[in-house]
């Protein structure tokens, strides 16, 4: 239940707060004091939006609290998985900047909107006499079944394997789109894949094919200066070898008189060794030294092809290109990862919607098994509301498809006439039977809802007389297994509350303030009395009122 409302720089209210009994309470005022106000300010902690229009005082904040008691509404799950603290009474805070800005809280943490509203929309639930359009809202009607027969918790399990359903029907989509497109390519990404494949590509094949075939196109200067250098080294008559030799014999026969010459002369045998060791390999290259114009054609038209698939490819070289045949060959293997992610995504979505469909089928069983007692219900208290003629049917048709309630499409039917043929009801119902009739439908549905709070506001428009004094029975009963709080300008109304609140307006300062004031006996019989005659209050008008509170 509300425990108290604490409204700070909202609109015309400069601070007031209002503590809020069981049962129910009653608010009235003048029209224009400020009733619409509170409902404003209890819209944005049920998650509404504001905009700095609603400062009083534009270089303020504005501030609106709520503390609920939430005992026994088993809502610990709830504030667990959002990571909340739980508390008996719990805190719900809204803050408006002047610059704009709206932040929201419930108990001290800050949340958003759609949060708050998950949260509320548990606690009270509120209803004016504009909503008396919700009649014709499919959703609001199937609530209206789903609460009687006791369902919710059911609609809500089948709406998420509905969403499943949909999540796997989306993700099949997009996973054949994406097979589609990659089909349309396949035979050119198989053709560059086998080309690059065919072509046995090494990593530094291309710079050894340019050294190769530059070797090769020389081959001739390579010979005839490998032999020119043979020839000085070792095979004229007057060679390097020779005279290295000569000179080690020279020095072997004087080595003996120093050390050094024995130096010199271990360094000339050391360098005839290597000179011969290198006229031997020098020897052995000249003649592997061959000109061959085959191989070099073969070369010649291997490194065309390689130069051929770089310009093909705009790459730059071979490991680019061995890169390019990897990356393909990688998207060519997606298309077996693609079979086998539209097998799953058809499996999950085959398997949510046939559960989706038993749940939905399990729906519209347990709605039409409560049907017709739904509608001797309202009917019931449709008739207690002067509607003594009326009838009123609930119908209950299969919808084409799976939709968020279910396979069922539900329509309310009503005429408020004898021998009137039943029509839906927002064809036919004037704006005092729309009132009335939702009135029933809160009340009956009402018992079976776990709201703690339910708040009319005015709904009471177009109802006067004996009416007005049936409605606020109905009322009165339903205050008896929850919080009711009714704003209302009908004094059989107001006489019915168990606590009476007066929304007025005070002028300070050539500004006018709204302010609350929890009324004691003798004021509810005068705020009563001034309700049934205006202004001018006689002996007989608070008599009146006196009585209508006694009954």
């Amino acid at each position: 239940m509300l425990r108290s409302l604490q409204i700070d720089n909202y609109v015309l209210i400069s601070s007031l707060e209002i503590q809020f009994d069981q049962g129910m309470s009653v608010i009235t005022g003048e029209t224009g004091a400020g009733k619409s106000i509170i409902m404003g300010a209890l819209s944005l902690i049920l998650g509404n939006r504001a905009d700095t229009s609603v400062l009083f005082d534009k270089t303020k904040k504005c501030f609106v609290e709520a503390v609920f008691d939430v005992d026994n509404l088993n809502l610990q799950p709830f504030f667990q998985e959002n990571n909340l603290d739980y508390q008996q009474d719990t805190i719900i805070r809204r803050e408006i900047s002047y610059s704009g800005k709206s932040r929201a809280f419930i108990n001290d943490t800050p949340v958003n909107l759609p949060l708050l509203k998950a949260l509320t929309s548990r606690l009270i639930d509120i209803h004016s006499q504009h909503q008396n359009l919700f009649f014709q809202d499919a959703d609001f009607r199937m609530n209206v079944v789903d609460e009687f027969a006791r369902i919710s918790r059911e609609v809500q399990d089948y709406r998420t394997d509905l969403a499943e359903f949909k999540k796997y029907d989306k993700q099949l989509s997009e996973l054949k789109e994406i097979q589609q497109s990659r089909l349309e390519k396949k035979d050119f990404l198989e053709f560059v894949f086998n080309e690059l494949s065919q072509a046995q590509l090494k990593e530094n094949e291309q710079e050894e094919l340019e050294q190769e075939i530059d070797f090769l196109t020389h081959t001739e200067t390579i010979k005839h200066n490998l032999f020119q250098i043979l020839q000085l080294l070792d095979e004229n008559e007057e060679n390097a070898l020779n005279f290295l030799r000569q000179a080690q014999t020279l020095c072997t026969s004087i080595s003996s008189y120093r050390s050094d010459i024995q130096s010199i002369n271990e360094r000339i045998e050391a360098n005839y060794i290597d000179l011969k060791d290198l006229v031997s390999e020098i020897s052995s290259l000249n003649d592997k030294v061959e000109y061959n114009p085959v191989v070099l054609e073969e070369m010649k038209e291997r490194l065309d092809l390689i130069y051929s698939l770089e310009q093909k490819h705009h790459v730059n070289s071979v490991p680019e290109l061995i890169a390019k045949m990897n990356e393909v060959g990688e998207e060519l293997s997606a298309f077996t990862d693609d079979d086998e992610k539209i097998a799953e995504a058809e499996k999950q979505r085959a398997s949510f919607l046939s559960s989706a469909t038993q749940k939905a089928e399990e729906l519209s069983k347990r709605r039409k098994s409560v049907l017709s007692i739904l509608e001797k219900q309202i009917l019931l208290k449709i008739k207690a509301l002067g509607m003594p003629d009326a009838q009123f049917s609930v119908q209950l048709s299969p919808s084409s498809s799976l939709q968020k309630n279910g396979m069922d499409d539900v329509r309310f039917l009503f005429s408020a006439n004898k021998g009137v043929e039943v029509d839906e009801l927002e064809k036919v119902a004037s704006g005092g039977e729309m009132s009335r009739l939702m009135l029933a439908v809160k009340s009956t549905i009402s018992d079976r809802s776990v709201l703690p709070t339910v708040v009319f506001d005015e709904i009471d428009v177009g109802i006067s007389g004996e009416i007005a004094g049936k409605v606020a029975r109905m009322m009165k009963d339903m205050s008896a297994t929850r919080q009711l709080l009714v704003i209302t300008h009908l004094p059989q109304i107001a006489a019915a509350g168990s606590v009476h609140y007066q929304v007025f307006k005070e002028v300070d300062k050539d500004k006018s303030h709204t302010k609350v004031k929890k009324l004691n006996h003798s004021e509810r019989v005068e705020e009563i009395a001034k309700m049934m005659s205006g202004e001018i209050i006689g002996q007989a008008a608070l008599q009146a009122a006196q009585d209508i509170l006694d009954q």
